[in-house]
């Protein structure tokens, strides 16, 4: 996952948002391979960005539509022209989805849990 780094810092949105999926596929409320844009991702991520960092939270809204330039993460819908905002992505954007490999990745408990941790390890703990 490349991310944005500034005063020598990584920016952890992207990841946290990785996160945040992953906290949706684990309490039910992401049951497809469909992202959604919804208030309950938002909540997800806006909690996890405060309980790993202590900097202003970053909007959801750029994450969710800037892991679009991974190779494992999709989105469904017009492509932004400018900075994206939320009202852009509820009129624009369908839904995003995961690479169909790291999707199923993400269905076993074992193996999200390894990735979770993966994510936590690379991109907040060594964070400098």
């Amino acid at each position: 996952m490349n991310v944005a780094r500034a005063h020598g810092q990584i920016n952890i949105a992207k990841p946290i948002m990785m996160l945040a999926v992953i906290q949706c596929i684990e309490n039910g409320s992401i049951i497809a391979n469909r992202i959604l844009y919804s208030e309950s991702l938002i909540a997800t991520y806006n909690e996890l960005f405060s309980h790993y960092s202590n900097d202003d939270i970053t909007s959801s809204v750029y994450p969710f539509y800037y892991l679009g330039s991974e190779d494992f993460y999709y989105i469904k819908g017009k492509k932004a022209q400018t900075t994206p905002s939320a009202k852009f992505l509820r009129e624009n954007v369908e839904y995003a989805s995961l690479d169909d490999d790291l999707w199923e990745l993400f269905l076993n408990p074992e193996t999200r849990n390894e990735l979770k941790n993966a994510i936590i390890q690379h991109f907040i703990e060594s964070r400098t």
